[in-house]
């Protein structure tokens, strides 16, 4: 363990163990001092009485008797004697020192303590004297002389780390953390295992902190990481001049391996909400995301204000953290059971208790979704131009998002194949019954006079089925009926019928063209502009070079369903299943007020109700 950084350290870090064993080979420095000096002494001493024994079988005589047998030699002289005791001076040094370096070479290189974080993966703490050349939890002694922990990345590493580095960290850590409290604690009760969501760990020393002291390395700032998103402020070429390093930030990593949008978009909000919840600055990196740029999509975010810490300050976990990161990689640990338990209202029932955590999303929302220029405002023509009608008219439009394609239902009745159209359809009558029949009354049975059966005949005129859907054999339906429309046609996903009329197939014996009948499927979205043949072929693809004409396909898909979501929203209700991820974003773009309270956000996948985020 290392006091300052002139003396010869020792660090103790985790690292994976695949093939880990434990053996307990005895070494010299383990025997007792005892049989050490009777063994020294037996071999290195030949005037012992072992030896003695050996120059004459009889007993010695008896001193009142005289010898019968002749002595023979000459007594052992002073300088004879000299000579033995510096031999045994000289083998009692070599023994210490063997001992010495043995012991050494034990506790510097060899001792490790086996950590399991209860499942695959198994990490040894390694005693090293120097620091890691892989992101890791680090144990330090501070200048007190304290056992503490901290989270070691090289500099060199570039940012973002790799997803499985991210967790990594964050399994280590948390093992780390356990281990360090209950060695401090002495088996003095029973220690818990996991720290409240902001609870802050007495023994885990801040990156800045232990630079400070000298443990680690001093982290050079670099300045703004190239991945990072230009907020408004740089996009609007304000002068950032000056500013001082944020003290304390969040940063989103938009890299996942998950291939639809709505999940990153969902984590994106819920990440803008929590740093605003813990006053943090957020920023976000789109290096290595699926889907291209931030800025194809959006608009810049808020402006930050303060400039980023080195990439080397920002780490996944611990949660109270100085600088943290979230990513795809740790989303259980951000956003996990501590999180849920922080943040939920355990005395109320669902959908009531997941209020705040709702709000965490509706800020994300307000502040990050905004449109790219042109896309907004298609939007905005949209909207008028579906709902300007029916409001005038007072009818009643009723959104319906259908998903399909790699995403099946919660009912049970319904797991292997999807929710039929026609519960859609139910469901759509009996709102338009219960908001323009009934006008909201208890009463389902009144009657009605001439002038308001010709007012409500104008208003099923004016009512309208405004519908998103992945699927585009959805839209062709005829159980859908005449008064349905699409949510938008700027961007529309083809059939593979549409696709062959509008090229032109040219060898009829090979299928060259994919269209996306049956809806979203992550193989199909990963081989768009891709050279593939089959399933085994898309799970060579490397996603981390993608052709220039595949992202831009992959840029399409990802706006069209931006676009379907932000029209749908403005409706007056919406029918959806609660196990597609866009149905939970089109709660939150209603708002709790709206979606919950009003109840004009409707579930038709069984009993369940909005539960946010959902791993």
């Amino acid at each position: 363990m290392f006091n300052h950084t002139t003396q010869n350290v020792t660090k103790m870090h985790a690292r994976r163990n695949p093939n880990l064993t434990v053996s307990s080979n005895a070494t010299y420095s383990q025997v007792s001092p005892a049989v050490r000096s009777a063994t020294s002494s037996t071999f290195l001493s030949p005037t012992v009485a072992t030896r003695r024994g050996l120059l004459s079988p009889s007993p010695p005589p008896s001193p009142n008797l005289p010898s019968l047998i002749p002595r023979h030699g000459r007594k052992q002289t002073t300088s004879n004697h000299t000579q033995l005791v510096k031999r045994l001076l000289i083998g009692c040094c070599g023994v210490v020192i063997l001992v010495w370096l043995v012991i050494r070479q034990v506790y510097s290189e060899q001792q490790s303590v086996m950590v399991t974080d209860g499942g695959e993966n198994e990490w040894e703490m390694v005693a090293e004297s120097v620091l890691p050349k892989e992101p890791s939890a680090l144990v330090v002694q501070d200048v007190r002389g304290k056992t503490k922990w901290t989270v070691s990345i090289p500099s060199s590493l570039d940012f973002p780390l790799k997803p499985e580095q991210y967790r990594d960290i964050c399994h280590q850590s948390h093992e780390v953390s356990a281990a360090i409290r209950q060695e401090a604690q002495g088996g003095n009760g029973m220690v818990k295992r996991m720290l409240g969501y902001n609870q802050k760990d007495q023994y885990y020393l801040d990156i800045a902190e232990a630079e400070t002291q000298k443990l680690l390395p001093h982290s050079k700032n670099i300045g703004r990481p190239k991945g990072f998103v230009d907020d408004v402020a740089i996009v609007n070429k304000e002068n950032t001049y000056g500013m001082k390093v944020c003290d304390r930030s969040l940063t989103f990593v938009m890299e996942t391996a998950d291939a639809g949008f709505g999940n990153t978009m969902m984590r994106l909000w819920m990440s803008y909400g929590l740093a605003k919840a813990e006053n943090r600055t957020f920023f976000v990196d789109d290096t290595r995301w699926l889907y291209g740029k931030y800025s194809t999509y959006f608009t810049p975010p808020p402006a930050a204000n303060c400039l980023p810490p080195p990439p080397s300050h920002m780490v996944p976990c611990p949660h109270t953290a100085a600088h943290i990161v979230v990513s795809g990689a740790t989303v259980h640990s951000t956003f996990g059971h501590q999180f849920t338990e922080e943040w939920e209202d355990a005395t109320k029932a669902n959908p009531i208790r997941q209020h705040k955590i709702f709000g965490l999303l509706r800020t994300g929302y307000e502040a990050l979704f905004k449109l790219s220029t042109d896309d907004a405002t298609y939007v905005l023509d949209r909207a008028h131009s579906l709902y300007g009608p029916i409001i005038k008219d007072h009818g009643i439009s009723v959104g319906i998002h259908v998903r399909r394609g790699d995403k099946h239902p919660y009912e049970f009745q319904y797991q292997k194949d999807y929710v039929p159209l026609s519960k859609y359809m139910d469901t759509a009558r009996d709102i338009y019954i219960d908001r323009i029949e009934n006008g909201n009354s208890k009463s389902k049975k009144r009657t009605l006079s001439f002038a308001e059966t010709t007012r409500l005949a104008a208003r099923h005129t004016a009512s309208k089925l405004v519908l998103a859907s992945d699927d585009p054999l959805v839209y062709e339906s005829t159980e859908l009926g005449p008064n349905t429309v699409r949510a938008q046609d700027r961007i529309m996903l083809a059939t593979k019928q549409a696709l062959e009329a509008a090229s032109g197939k040219q060898n009829p014996w090979i299928d060259e063209i994919t269209g996306w009948e049956g809806g979203f499927y992550r193989d199909v979205f990963f081989s768009l502009g891709q050279p593939v043949g089959n399933a085994n072929d898309v799970a060579k693809l490397d996603n981390s070079n993608v052709p220039e004409g595949a992202m831009k396909l992959r840029e399409l898909v990802g706006r069209a369903y931006l676009m379907d979501l932000a029209v749908l929203s403005k409706a007056d209700t919406v029918v959806c299943t609660v196990s597609s991820i866009g149905c939970r974003v089109l709660a939150v773009m209603m708002g709790w007020d709206s979606a919950m309270v009003k109840k004009n956000w409707v579930n038709v996948d069984g009993d369940f109700d909005w539960k946010g985020i959902m791993w």
